[in-house]
């Protein structure tokens, strides 16, 4: 119903019209239409000054040092028992603009990214040329695993876990989250990147696999990525080579800014309502050898038992993994400790990585007697630090 204005009895049909209103918007001025040439060539040299400053302090800053460091330490990647199955990343990405995600040390969450299950399944593939006729076992164990424990059943009802690894190789974490992901599909769970978390150091974004950055090409296609800087082990920025006190000041700040960043979101997802799996190595190094030949494992680090005991304390359950991963040619062994609900402190937490050795010896000594010709099975592994008693 159409009523007239107000203190009309029936509206005035002689009244003039209302002026018209355009609909149409005016051109737009030309910002430089009034502008001289002269005051053109000031502004363009201000604009070629800025960016020559934002360039100096890019060459000159944090970013630019971390990349010097974790470039270098990504050149001298190699396997302990095993050949390296990583590149470096080729030079040109570090200077690309914009600046890829695996290697912007500015960000520490990275969300997945398959736009397909078919860039899922190109990923994962990546688990049947590397090992072969022994992929299969491996994914079996993985199902049989998760079978036993209900574990997607438990995550879809809310339940979170952290999957504790062993770090014999660079590459055991990600071989952990294929599979997984593998056992997730045929469990009828086909998004699981969407709850599941990687926690790497940052030094995997500077290392390739077959072409594929390992973070932004691989892991994103399976998982969230959560980016960490190492305080110790081979991962680890070697703050010592700094020679400018000043930078090396600025370095030191800005990864404890970005490891709290790290520590902040992980604890988001241990308190989710949504169930959420975050699969790490513990340790922040690849395991190495002793003088005696013997596997050490790098003792978790003061940063990582604490989340371990925040995240139980959350609700989270711990599962101790170790992965011991062969090649094309090699088998692979793989155990599940028992389910980990309390930790008395974050002291306690080196527990964890203590029974991750006992199952890796355990492990290792079945294997040796079904392959006695692979001579990494008769290798002892102990963890790096005296033991902690438990407490119940």
């Amino acid at each position: 119903m159409f009523l007239p204005p107000p203190g009309s009895k029936h509206g005035d049909l002689d009244a003039p019209a209302p002026p018209s209103v355009s609909l149409v918007d005016p051109p737009l001025a030309d910002p430089d239409a009034d502008r001289s040439p002269d005051d053109t060539a000031a502004r363009a040299e201000r604009d070629l000054l800025r960016h020559a400053a934002e360039q100096l302090a890019e060459l000159f800053g944090v970013h630019r040092q971390l990349d010097k460091l974790l470039y270098e330490s990504a050149t001298q990647v190699g396997g302990v028992e095993l050949a390296s199955i990583f590149e470096p990343i080729p030079t040109e990405r570090l200077h690309a603009r914009p600046r890829p995600d695996a290697i912007d040390h500015d960000q520490a969450f990275l969300r997945s990214s398959p736009l397909s299950s078919t860039d899922t399944q190109a990923a994962l593939g990546l688990l049947s040329i590397l090992h072969g006729p022994h992929a299969e076992a491996n994914t079996e164990r993985f199902v049989a695993f998760a079978e036993r424990e209900r574990l997607f059943e438990r995550l879809a009802e809310g339940q979170s876990f952290v999957f504790v690894g062993s770090h014999l190789e660079f590459q055991d974490v990600g071989f952990n989250l294929g599979y997984l992901t593998q056992a997730a599909h045929r469990a009828g769970f086909d998004r699981l990147d969407t709850r599941t978390t990687v926690m790497i150091g940052r030094l995997l974004g500077y290392l390739e696999v077959m072409g594929m950055n390992v973070i932004d090409d691989i892991l994103r296609k399976a998982a969230n990525v959560l980016k960490t800087f190492p305080v110790s082990g081979g991962e680890a920025v070697n703050e010592g080579d700094i020679t400018d006190e000043d930078l090396n000041r600025r370095v030191r700040a800005f990864r404890r800014k970005q490891n709290a960043r790290t520590r902040e979101e992980f604890m988001h997802l241990m308190r989710s309502d949504h169930g959420h799996i975050v699969i790490e190595a513990g340790s922040g190094s690849r395991d190495a050898k002793d003088e005696h030949g013997t596997v050490v494992m790098e003792p978790f680090a003061a940063g990582t038992r604490e989340d371990l005991y925040q995240a139980t304390l959350a609700g989270a359950s711990i599962y101790p993994v170790f992965g011991d991963y062969g090649d094309h040619e090699a088998p692979s062994v793989v155990a599940f400790g028992e389910e980990i609900r309390n930790l008395a402190s974050a002291e306690h937490a080196h527990v964890v990585g203590e029974m991750i050795a006992a199952m890796g010896n355990r492990a290792r000594a079945q294997a040796a007697i079904d392959h006695p010709d692979v001579a990494r099975f008769q290798t002892p592994i102990r963890y790096g630090t005296p033991s902690v008693t438990p407490t119940s």
